[in-house]
């Protein structure tokens, strides 16, 4: 273990070097990567006496995510800085970048220091385990252990007194547990949508009341009844479980379809121009509004994801859309000089990258059946009620909003086995091209009957449908294949799905290069090996 302290304290001077010296080059940070690969090859020949595989449970798993994340984001902060020499090198002798240099560097050290506490937490846990706060677990693990505790009361045994203390301190936890996971829920309705929020604040309301009910009379109350309001209690947190998968599959609709119509470029053309105030606060709330609700996504996607790579690509790009959320709009603003010019441009640069990969990783894990089935419930009511006074470029939007299920079909891990169905390869054809068509029809500036509108809004949905009929074949032959075992409703064996609780997804194992698609680092240096070090021996 004090070779891991050592070579990490190697590393924290190399990076201090970095700060005071303004002008470090390439060679200095090949110097940092060559130290920071050694660090990491330590740590792997470590890991399986710390953190057994078997064993990837509680804080140690906790701790071992943690340092995962923080390798990442040195390699991506990295990244950045080679991206920042190499402009330096462009530009007139002795000009630097030092803003954008200290934003990364900044991330950096922390990551090292974080790293240091956590290599020590872990190998304090690997002596004695102390027990997870409630804090500590997502809302699924916790809606798993409540769920849990609620079935042993399902069973009516006959009552033990000397075991009452025993379960009185159990239907505490429990409570804590339907507290802790209602926290959770209330803080992704603050940034959901306003159809959903009304209905799921009566579903919070009553999973408290039950809940409250539950612990008022456990004493007094005989295992029947007992039985039947710890059932109640049960269908409440089933319901929460549902409705917030639903509205968390409108949130990311919705955040999708914002982030191409508030997009990065537009609030820096703006914030260039120097438009009116009005215009100015309006587009930088929706731009904040919109990484609030990508930051409770990706919270929920990783508490829904089962692979730890993919939990450590959402969390990394969580990470950065953090650090970059307070610095990007003030560097917009002040782009006064060269050096201030290109600081925006690879702030900006960054920030699209890691929105390319959350978007796509999102993608990868999310049903393509309930993004389908939710598109359909969008189209079905701005057909039913077309002719109602909408906003002006209601039905644009609807349409534009098809491009998320376009994008999400872009991607060879979902579109791979529809393009080799026959049938599924024509209609993913068809649905390209009529929703190429309606959004052309709604955005040119001669008016069109709302007819002939409708018309190929119905057209795309019945495609659409028969897209989602093809999807649920294709399950269903490779469940039979599979010869998968049907879902039990025992929460020990409950799979939970992003944005379908009903069916078990599997996620893909992706790897940061692959759910960037096109992106490139177009880099040599040797900390880029890292990525094997994701892998869990």
């Amino acid at each position: 273990m004090d070779k891991l302290y050592l070579q990490l304290n190697v590393c924290t001077d190399i990076i201090a070097k970095g700060v005071t010296c303004h002008t470090a080059k390439i060679a200095w940070l090949n110097e940092f990567c060559a130290a920071f690969h050694t660090f990491a090859s330590q740590f792997k020949s470590y890991l399986p006496e710390l953190a057994p595989k078997n064993e990837l449970e509680g804080n140690i798993r906790i701790h071992v995510e943690t340092i995962y994340l923080c390798f990442t984001q040195v390699i991506t902060c990295i990244t950045q800085l080679e991206r920042t020499i190499n402009i330096e090198g462009t530009l007139e002798a002795g000009a630097q970048l030092l803003v954008t240099r200290t934003h990364f560097l900044d991330r950096i050290d922390w990551c090292l220091r974080r790293l240091q506490a956590s290599v020590y937490q872990l190998a304090e846990e690997a002596i004695a385990s102390t027990p997870v706060k409630l804090e500590d677990l997502s809302f699924v693990e916790l809606l798993d252990l409540a769920l849990d505790k609620l079935e042993t009361y399902s069973e009516i045994v006959p009552a033990q007194p000397q075991a009452e203390e025993e379960d009185s301190g159990e239907k505490d936890q429990l409570v804590d547990q339907v507290n802790h996971l209602i926290k959770h829920a209330l803080a992704f309705a603050n940034v959901a949508l306003e159809s959903d929020k009304k209905a799921l604040t009566a579903i919070y309301e009553t999973v408290l009341e039950e809940s409250g009910i539950f612990e008022k009379n456990f004493k007094t109350h005989n295992p029947n009844e007992r039985k039947l309001e710890a059932l109640s209690l049960q269908r409440a947190l089933y319901s929460l479980e549902t409705y917030l998968n639903e509205a968390l599959l409108h949130l990311i609709f919705t955040s999708m379809f914002d982030t191409e119509k508030a997009s990065i470029k537009r609030l820096r053309n703006v914030l260039e121009t120097c438009e009116s105030s009005r215009t100015v606060d309006r587009l930088v709330s929706d731009f904040d509004i919109n990484v609030d609700r990508i930051q409770q996504i990706g919270i929920f996607a990783i508490a829904f994801t089962q692979d730890v790579k993919t939990k450590t690509i959402i969390r990394s790009c969580l990470a950065s859309l953090e650090s970059l959320d307070s610095c990007i709009v003030p560097a917009f603003q002040l782009q006064t000089t060269s050096s201030a010019s290109y600081h925006a441009d690879i702030l900006e640069h960054h920030f699209r990258e890691e929105l390319m990969v959350f978007r796509n990783v999102i993608h990868e894990i999310i049903d393509s059946r309930a993004l389908i089935n939710n598109y359909l419930d969008i189209l079905a009511e701005s057909i039913d009620n077309a002719e109602k006074l909408y906003p002006e470029g209601y039905l644009l939007q609807v349409a534009q909003m098809g491009n998320v299920i376009f994008q999400h079909f872009q991607l060879r891990a979902n579109n791979q086995e529809l393009i080799a169905d026959e049938e599924g390869k024509r209609l993913h054809q068809d649905f390209i091209a009529i929703l190429h068509e309606c959004q052309a029809v709604l955005e040119i500036s001669v008016h069109v009957d709302l007819k002939r509108i409708v018309k190929r809004l119905k057209i795309l949905y019945s495609i659409l449908a028969k897209l989602r009929d093809v999807c649920d074949k294709l399950v269903y032959e490779r469940a039979i294949s599979k010869n998968e075992k049907s879902m039990t409703t025992s929460t020990k064996l409950r799979q939970h799905s992003f944005a379908n609780p009903e069916i078990g997804h599997t996620i893909p194992n992706c790897n940061r290069t692959d759910c960037s698609n096109s992106l490139s680092h177009e880099s040599d240096l040797i900390s880029f090996q890292l990525t094997e070090i994701l892998r869990i021996t």
